[in-house]
């Protein structure tokens, strides 16, 4: 089975894709910087309110004139404040502005097929008019026709309150530019024989029916005005239908209501911001004064071209052609119509760029006169926020670029350390299997330095074990040559005949013994291992089954004193019990061989909550320094040929490390303190019984 190989630099740079946090985490503090800045403006904008509405706090010569007109709003006409002059050419592209605050007329005879709308407005010493007209059919004044009818006419009532009214007609002959006559009051079908050069007016024809522009000097209009047109469409000139302002062509002319120089005058005292436009309404929402345009805004800062792309700014031209409002509502400006000061943030065309609107109530005495509505865009926020973007990008490409190439030669450096170890360990072993070489291991305090280390230590140990395999033959031959002579010279001498063959016949026999027992004691190991593999384990009492041990060893070894001592009570152990006894028997037998004629071998059980610690000591020649680490290793022996007449090859305490660490039980040998001898001690887990 192949496995797709990805290297150590392949998953140090996909590991270092952690760094990606590092912009999520700019971009969340560049929000969170926007909130905080957004709560600034909004702060800002509410404070300039509440500083122009201070300067107009009970200026009674600038806000009574607008609080005490007492007429129903829809006998008044209010006069916008323009920002240029209107071309006059009957035409409306100059009113774009301005459209939406245009306002229908009404009276007797309007239906779905004639209606008109109209919009006032002032720039400098003139007023200028806006009339829109849907007529299925215009009908013109025939040349040379003194009288104003028939043909559809357009009045303009200027008078005073109280004070007589003069009228105004426009009957045009043909579109363009058409000529104004004054009338009597007293008679409106005077004849059309005095002209009125102060005003201008263009007539234009459209789809749905005409444009009317009119400028008039400020210098003629009065306090009142009404406009009323009459749709004249038979040819005896009878008045089908007319519109006025009004509540009829007879009423009195509705209130005009222009926009204040002195609070405009105020705005400019008190400084405009870049972006920033002003409002100064009265009680019914109506615009008294402005400044300031939301169009003027500082240049922005001029970042990388790449990240222009990805942030690309709002239109400049975004504000340039805003409508222009002559009254104005929302839930600001009634809160501060109520007395509370309040602010909002509206939508706008780009969904980057937002606007705050911000109204503080102006107060005469203890009543509210009207409200200043200040309003800011969010551009300047916008400019922050992409200058910061910016800067984090740029900041983000150097710190991946760089942390890019320190993870990549350090995954390098990883790398080839690794390799070299690798191809020292692949040269240790020649293709026979024989240690050839060694690692050298490596200096380094980290894991890689480790695992060197680790592979040298392995590699030293391999070569003594394979040492010690070099010189089993040898030691296998020592065992095996003594029984082999004894059986060669029994034979020999049984061959040659005697009185003495039943002695030779014994000796030949020893010697087939021992080597039954060489057999055996090297194949016991093995045996044991597979034993472990299907062995199941049982609950059982090792205390008992130790003592029960120990007092079969008297039977068997009377020459050898043995005691045992337990903890007195049940010490239940997860295990084999054969495999204990077996673990026991070499532990015993071991001692045996080592412990000093006659003296005591002392079998120990001592328990605690979580272990139970299993001890045999002997009486005797102490353990050399050098073996104290490799006793329970296999075939390490400390037995000469002239300790035991039976041959040993050193498994016996091997075994007894293996069943131990079947039990994951730990085995060590020690020299007893203040006396000789050797203590070996196994410790076993013990599970807890709830």
């Amino acid at each position: 089975m192949t496995f797709f190989r990805f290297s150590i630099r392949a998953k140090v740079l996909m590991a270092s894709a952690v760094l990606l946090v590092i912009p999520y985490v700019g971009y969340r503090y560049v929000q969170e910087m926007e909130n905080f800045l957004r709560q600034g403006l909004e702060a800002s904008v509410l404070a300039a309110a509440q500083a122009l509405a201070g300067a107009l706090h009970d200026r009674v010569d600038l806000l009574e004139q607008y609080a005490s007109i007492s007429e129903d709003a829809a006998f008044q006409i209010f006069v916008h404040p323009l920002a240029y002059a209107m071309q006059l050419d009957g035409y409306a592209e100059d009113w774009e502005r301005y459209r939406n605050n245009l306002k229908p007329l009404t009276g007797a005879g309007e239906d779905s097929g004639f209606s008109a709308r109209y919009l006032a407005g002032r720039y400098g010493d003139y007023l200028y008019l806006l009339l829109e007209v849907t007529d299925a059919r215009v009908s013109y004044r025939r040349p040379g026709f003194p009288q104003p009818l028939p043909g559809d006419v357009v009045d303009i009532r200027l008078g005073d309150d109280p004070g007589e009214t003069q009228r105004y007609r426009i009957s045009p002959i043909a579109p363009g530019r058409v000529s104004v006559y004054a009338l009597s009051a007293a008679d409106p079908l005077t004849p059309l024989n005095r002209r009125e050069p102060r005003i201008w007016a263009q007539w234009q024809p459209n789809p749905a029916g005409y444009t009317v522009e009119l400028r008039i000097p400020t210098a003629l209009v009065r306090q009142r005005m009404a406009l009323d047109i009459a749709d004249v469409d038979s040819a005896r000139g009878e008045v089908s239908r007319v519109l006025s302002t009004a509540a009829g062509s007879r009423a009195a002319p509705a209130r005009l209501v222009f926009p204040s120089p002195g609070i405009e005058g105020v705005i400019r005292s008190l400084g405009r911001n870049p972006g920033r436009r002003i409002h100064v309404v009265d009680t019914r929402g109506r615009v008294l004064a402005n400044g300031g345009s939301l169009a003027e805004q500082a240049p922005g800062v001029k970042i990388n071209p790449l990240f222009a792309l990805l942030l690309r700014p709002p239109p400049a031209d975004l504000f340039e052609q805003s409508t222009v409002a002559g009254e104005l509502s929302g839930p600001e400006l009634d809160a501060a119509l109520e007395g509370l000061e309040s602010a909002r943030w509206k939508s706008t065309d780009n969904p980057d760029v937002f606007i705050v609107s911000a109204a503080y109530p102006i107060w005469i005495e203890d009543k509210v006169a009207g409200a200043v509505v200040v309003e800011e865009t969010s551009l300047s926020i916008q400019t922050v926020r992409r200058q910061a973007l910016a800067d984090l990008f740029t900041t983000t490409l150097i710190v991946f670029c760089g942390a890019g190439l320190l993870l990549f030669l350090f995954a390098d450096r990883i790398s080839r350390r690794l390799r070299k170890l690798r191809d020292e360990a692949e040269g240790a072993i020649d293709e026979h299997g024989r240690l050839v070489g060694q690692v050298t291991g490596s200096g380094g305090g980290d894991e890689i330095g480790d695992l060197g280390r680790s592979f040298s230590g392995l590699m030293e140990r391999l070569r003594q074990y394979n040492h010690y395999l070099e010189q089993l033959a040898r030691r296998l031959s020592h065992e095996l040559r003594t029984p082999l002579a004894v059986i060669r010279s029994s034979l020999d001498t049984l061959a040659m005949g005697g009185d003495e063959s039943e002695k030779y016949v014994g000796r030949a026999q020893e010697g087939l013994s021992r080597l039954e027992t060489v057999i055996v004691r090297m194949s016991e190991a093995t045996r044991l291992e597979e034993a472990m593999q299907s062995a199941e384990r049982e609950r059982f009492d090792l205390d008992r089954m130790l003592s029960a041990s120990v007092e079969g060893y008297r039977q068997t070894w009377p020459e050898a004193p043995m005691i045992y001592s337990g903890p007195g009570e049940a010490c239940m152990l997860d295990g084999v019990p054969d495999l204990i006894a077996q673990l026991l028997d070499k532990l015993v037998a071991n001692a045996r061989d080592f412990a000093t004629p006659g003296s005591v071998i002392s079998v120990r059980l001592e328990r605690t909550n979580s272990r139970a610690v299993l001890q045999v000591l002997n009486h005797g020649p102490p353990l050399p320094d050098a073996m104290k680490g490799k006793l329970f290793e296999s075939m390490v022996s400390l037995r000469g040929s002239e300790k035991s007449a039976e041959p040993h090859l050193g498994l016996g305490l091997y075994i007894v490390r293996l069943i131990a660490e079947y039990h994951g039980a730990k085995a060590q040998a020690e020299n007893q303190t203040g006396d000789e001898g050797v203590t070996v001690r196994v410790t076993f887990p013990l599970k807890s019984s709830h």
